[in-house]
């Protein structure tokens, strides 16, 4: 059977002395929403296997429309549901016949009476923008906050452009990169990188804004400025501005975990109506390609770095102490009551 998110590869390739699982310092997933699948993945009447969280799932959606996450066990007799089917609005198990419904509660067995206890656990999920989010709690409690809904065809925004790869590393890890300003300038090549004004974290939403100067071939230096929008470690929106076209741009970083050492990880681009339509998804082609081209530089040093809890910052680092800070909330064992936050160009840490 072949799950739909594997794990990478690529954590193969570092050494017993520096494997992966030692160089991580988390507490394990974080809370928070996480993209599955696109919603063009799984169309009506479509099982699609899924592995997150460390867990083996199904994804599927009904006859009329609806879509649906729960665990890929049975609870009658253990059958995977990979191979499930569904039945208008139910899911049928391909071992006894048994069909589950939308709280995933047994609503048919043998014709007869249905056992209580054959509860088929289910996700709250969410579908909007072209994708489904999945909600994870460890404890499987309710959603305590929402993912903003975007504008798309309808409000004069393209649909958004979405590229993803495998990457042996941890949602804390890759959301980091939205305060590291640093890493622009000497990793991706910017000519110049700033962080504009202090972070502003208000539960589980961070909001920070940076700037960034590059070069293109016969014109003078292009000015791009960012807002972005840190919703729990999983889901980042990054607000894009360049001044000199007029362009506006939503960047979604969308960053799954397989399991506490792997995620799949994603990132969608939407461009608002700019001149023709032709040009409108030229621009948004032209820069997703730009992003996944930063992602490939980003990848290699995520999957062999280590986790420096105490890191000795320096000016220009950005607010990397106030962004850790803010991830605690995130693993319910270590949440506590936030403390004063060092100043943005503090060099201590925790």
């Amino acid at each position: 059977m072949v799950l739909h998110s594997p794990a990478n590869p690529a954590a193969n390739a570092v050494g017993q002395e520096g494997r992966l699982g030692e160089s991580f310092r988390f507490p394990g997933i974080p809370v928070g929403w996480y993209t599955v699948a696109t919603s063009r993945e799984v169309e009506a009447g479509r099982v699609l296997p899924l592995k997150y969280f460390g867990q083996e799932l199904v994804l599927y959606r009904t006859e009329s429309g609806e879509a649906r996450l729960t665990d890929a066990y049975c609870p009658h007799m253990g059958a995977h549901l990979a191979t499930a089917r569904v039945q208008g609005e139910n899911l049928r198990c391909p071992f006894h016949g048994f069909e589950f419904g939308s709280d995933g509660r047994c609503v048919r067995a043998y014709g007869k009476s249905v056992p209580r206890k054959a509860k088929l656990e289910s996700w709250p999920i969410r579908e909007h923008n072209g994708f489904i989010f999945a909600w994870y709690h460890p404890e499987r409690t309710e959603p305590e906050w929402e993912i903003p809904v975007l504008p798309g065809p309808e409000e004069g925004w393209t649909s958004f452009r979405t590229r993803r790869r495998e990457i042996a590393s941890h949602p804390q890890e890759t959301s980091e990169n939205s305060v590291d300003v640093g890493h622009f300038l000497y990793l991706h090549n910017f000519t110049d990188a700033w962080y504009e004004g202090d972070l502003d974290i208000q539960g589980h939403l961070l909001k920070g804004a940076y700037g960034l100067k590059y070069r293109l071939p016969g014109i003078e230096p292009l000015t791009a400025l960012f807002n972005v929008e840190v919703h729990g470690l999983g889901y980042s929106l990054v607000r894009i501005h360049v001044p000199r076209f007029g362009a506006e741009m939503h960047l979604l970083v969308l960053s799954s975990p397989v399991d506490a050492e792997s995620i799949v990880f994603r990132t969608s681009l939407s461009v608002k109506n700019w001149g023709p339509r032709p040009l409108t998804y030229l621009i948004r082609e032209i820069t997703s390609l730009g992003v996944a081209r930063e992602i490939s530089q980003d990848a290699p040093i995520w999957e062999t770095k280590r986790y420096v809890e105490r890191p000795a910052l320096a000016d220009g680092d950005g607010p990397i102490g106030e962004y850790r800070r803010y991830c605690k909330q995130f693993y319910p064992e270590q949440a506590a009551p936030t403390a004063k936050l060092p100043v943005v160009g503090d060099t201590r840490l925790l």
